[in-house]
């Protein structure tokens, strides 16, 4: 599997940029009765300072306060063991994010067999509430459909996770450990740089697809097929 490059321990902003109030460089110290900085590098690795939401404390945050976050457009927040983490995300890894919802979209719509959630759609899962880049649920595995209010506690079946700058090794592999252990039976691992995919099955179960190789859904999405080198081509313009 390719590795993933581990983020310096603290983001230097973008020139210009203010940072939301919720967000301040503040949450690279320890906040009590909240997780300290250890806890922090402890769970995640050397995750950016500027990723962790210092207000609620870290651990002690509800989901009211991921609901009020992510209402305010400022991006889009999990909610980890009572800590608000930014998903980061760059031009390429947006593109690929999207591009993975659309053409799921679009092969489970035509045979009705589900429901393909973007990058903001949430899920109740045993550590909090985490939204994968693209995700598939059987339709069988939702009987009742889809719910207006509130996120399912029905995990996916399929979930697709794009590496973006900023995400650490020891962040990946957790929520590897989270989907499985809900009940994810496929996760798709896509590492921009390097161009590769990696398809995990099960916690030690993985294949890399390099350009050249084809991507299918199986065992989840059998009849699903893409061409690796199609997706990073259409990236490269």
């Amino acid at each position: 599997m390719s590795a993933v490059a581990e983020a310096p321990p603290v983001a230097a902003p973008v020139a210009g940029e203010e940072r939301p109030a919720s967000r301040p460089a503040a949450a690279r110290r320890s906040a009590a009765p909240g997780l300290t900085v250890a806890d922090l590098l402890a769970k995640f690795g050397p995750i950016p300072a500027g990723r962790v939401v210092s207000d609620p404390a870290p651990g002690t945050a509800t989901p009211a306060d991921h609901e009020r976050l992510n209402a305010a457009g400022r991006g889009i927040f999990e909610l980890i063991d009572g800590t608000l983490i930014e998903k980061p995300v760059s031009d390429l890894s947006s593109w690929l994010g999207g591009e993975l919802f659309r053409l799921l979209a679009n092969h489970v719509v035509e045979g009705k067999r589900g429901w393909v959630h973007p990058a903001d759609g949430f899920f109740e899962l045993p550590d909090g509430l985490r939204a994968p880049d693209a995700s598939f649920t059987p339709r069988a595995a939702r009987p009742e459909g889809l719910q207006e209010r509130g996120y399912s506690d029905v995990p996916p079946a399929l979930v697709a996770e794009v590496i973006s700058p900023g995400n650490t090794r020891r962040e990946m592999e957790l929520k590897r450990s989270v989907y499985f252990a809900a009940g994810v039976q496929t996760i798709w691992e896509v590492d921009p740089l390097a161009r590769t995919i990696t398809v995990w099955t099960g916690p030690d179960a993985d294949t890399v697809l390099r350009e050249g190789d084809t991507l299918t859904g199986a065992p989840t999405l059998p009849e699903f097929s893409l061409p690796l080198s199609d997706l990073f081509a259409e990236a490269a313009g």
